[in-house]
């Protein structure tokens, strides 16, 4: 087992008020009772909103953080106890924090990479060759980081956590503020990493559902689903389609979809399409009004939260 939890809490004291000689803390829960095993070779989603306790988590997958009770081991033991040893073999890419050198190139990264993980040159250079060409990197490797685009830089950063070849990759929120053809790129190549095993958090559940063959949702610090990415690709959750139309007037538009809101700068919503109306409404849209802009959002995360809540489904 390469991960397991059980019955894991994670309890902080925040400040609420302080005076000269006082101080009132609160306790805060940010896991609470989580429980669920990942298998190597899994490729794993670890998906919720904002404070459901998903960096805690991966912190204490990690040995960052020690729980207040329960069992966490990686790699079949206690994380930590053993971070040093678990760091050989485990990759990580954080899409806000950056273990490049900005001024320097990504390659000098790689090398001191290679030196504290102690690579064997011929298998630096092999990996280095195969990653970038996976990534199609190869261009940039020796430009100055602070020279790249935000696409470029995750794709060397990847490079980066994977020189030492880990067992784990953890990738926490990996294509934030990524444009579509980089977060296409980069789902690809996980697609391609099936002998890895792989920790996805993120919060954009379509997304996982690409890379994750399973997905554990959390909410609040509790576990609510832990289920097959395809169970979940298969649900009938209600979509929203958002488009622009500046030639449009609103009155024109509500006598063919009476639930149209007008949004700002002649920016229009329909609420509530079923999976089986997308494609049929997009085709009368497109068909009826001269579009700008049109996107479709499922919602598919804020649904299941709202419908699973802290009762969770296990």
């Amino acid at each position: 087992m390469i991960v397991e939890t059980k019955k894991l809490y994670k309890e902080y004291q925040k400040v609420v008020s302080a005076t000269l000689f006082h101080k009132k803390y609160q306790q805060i829960l940010a896991v609470h009772d989580v429980s669920f095993q990942i298998k190597a070779g899994e490729h794993v989603g670890l998906v919720g909103l904002n404070g459901s306790g998903k960096s805690t988590l991966i912190k204490m997958i990690l040995g960052i953080l020690q729980p207040t009770s329960g069992k966490v081991e990686t790699f079949g033991c206690v994380p930590v106890d053993n971070r040093q040893k678990n760091a050989l073999k485990i990759g990580v890419v954080f899409g806000q924090r950056s273990q490049l050198r900005w001024d320097l190139p990504a390659m000098d990264t790689f090398r001191l990479n290679q030196e504290l993980y102690q690579v064997p040159q011929t298998s630096f250079e092999q990996r280095v060759r195969e990653l970038s060409q996976m990534l199609d990197a190869k261009d940039f490797l020796f430009q100055p980081v602070r020279s790249l685009s935000l696409g470029q830089r995750m794709k060397v950063e990847f490079i980066a956590a994977l020189i030492h070849d880990p067992d784990l990759i953890i990738l926490d929120e990996p294509t934030i503020g990524l444009d579509v053809l980089s977060k296409n790129s980069i789902v690809h190549f996980l697609k391609t990493l099936t002998n890895k095993t792989i920790i996805f958090t993120s919060h954009d559940l379509d997304e996982v559902e690409k890379v994750c063959s399973r997905t554990i949702i959390l909410n609040q610090g509790y576990l609510v689903l832990d289920k097959s990415s395809q169970e979940l690709a298969n649900l009938d959750v209600p979509a929203t389609i958002t488009f622009t139309s500046k030639k449009s007037r609103y009155n024109d538009l509500q006598k063919n979809w009476s639930q149209l809101q007008l949004l700002e700068n002649g920016n229009y919503q329909l609420s509530g399409i079923s999976h089986n109306e997308i494609m049929a409404t997009l085709s009368k849209i497109t068909a009826k009004i001269p579009i700008d802009n049109i996107e479709v959002k499922s919602g598919k995360l804020e649904y299941l939260l709202a419908h699973v809540g802290k009762a969770g489904e296990r």
